[in-house]
């Protein structure tokens, strides 16, 4: 039996430069993990046939079938080791659902890390981000953690200095967002990318905040191209970022494509007193921290 941790992840930076002719969508992208988890349990039995069980509790809109990423990296896992087996998958729900927080991808990339633990490290980091990366975009990252600068679709990723220790809020009011959705509002406003970024330094500014631990100093560098769209749709958010604003943010911005908000706070009194604000106004809200690497190497190399 293995349990690993599968947290969440918030975008410091992520901006869309292109439009590929699969309909998939070049970004550049920051991401860095945190504490917020949900806690994956995987048991495996070496089998002559396949069988995958999943058990879900914390949410009951989870499904624990095929359709669920952690059953599904099971699946593919073994396949690609040309093995079969028993697996049991238990999952302790915390991170929300459609969030832009990548709960999905963080379970079914520690669901990979589990299955290649108990199967004796079969495959290398750079092979398991690969394996992941047919399931979902985020699911390298997923799979490595701490901090990352993330291009291509989300399979490109440079490992960088994680995010120094700071509280954190991390904050949603229930108005799920679908990616393809938010990339489609993009592509409408943006003409489908069709023509070249213009160049933008904030990600070398963000990251050499990073390694110099003066993210404070920087935070007005931090972006997400999806507020350009999501507010508007899902007004929850602005009233999210306007509490986490007015206790004291330094910075309060959307993860992902939304719509959940997390805030940089300078103090945990601050950062609990806003969470404590935001419950009171029906929000699931957590105070957390950055988190480290799970893994030592980049899924690039």
């Amino acid at each position: 039996m293995r349990a690993e941790r599968a947290n969440a992840k918030i975008n410091l930076y992520l901006n869309v430069v292109g439009r590929r002719e699969n309909g998939y969508h070049n970004i550049v992208s920051i991401m860095q993990t945190v504490s917020l988890c949900d806690l994956v349990t995987v048991e495996y039995l070496p089998a002559p046939q396949l069988s995958i069980r999943l058990y879900a509790s914390g949410n009951d809109s989870m499904p624990t079938d095929g359709r669920n990423l952690a059953w599904r990296a099971a699946e593919r896992y073994l396949g690609k080791i040309g093995q079969s087996g028993e697996v049991r998958i238990t999952v302790e729900k915390h991170i929300p659902m459609a969030a832009g927080l990548a709960g999905g991808s963080a379970d079914a990339a520690a669901v990979l890390r589990a299955m290649n633990r108990l199967c004796g490290n079969r495959l290398s980091t750079r092979e398991l981000c690969a394996l992941g990366a047919g399931l979902g975009a985020d699911i390298p990252f997923c799979i490595m953690g701490g901090g990352a600068l993330v291009t291509g679709i989300g399979e490109q990723l440079e490992k960088i200095t994680p995010m120094p220790q700071c509280p954190l809020v991390v904050a949603c009011m229930g108005e799920g967002i679908s990616t393809p959705w938010g990339y489609g509002k993009l592509d409408e406003l943006h003409g489908n990318f069709v023509d070249a970024p213009v160049f933008d330094d904030r990600p070398d500014t963000i990251i050499r905040a990073m390694h110099e631990n003066t993210v404070a100093e920087h935070t007005p560098c931090f972006f997400n191209i999806f507020e350009e769209i999501v507010p508007d749709l899902r007004p929850r958010v602005g009233e999210i970022k306007a509490v986490m604003n007015a206790g004291g943010a330094l910075r309060a911005m959307m993860s992902g494509s939304g719509p959940s908000v997390f805030g940089v706070f300078p103090d945990m009194e601050s950062a609990e007193r806003v969470t404590e604000k935001l419950k009171e106004m029906g929000a699931a809200a957590f105070v957390c921290h950055p988190t480290a690497a799970y893994q030592g190497e980049n899924c690039g190399e």
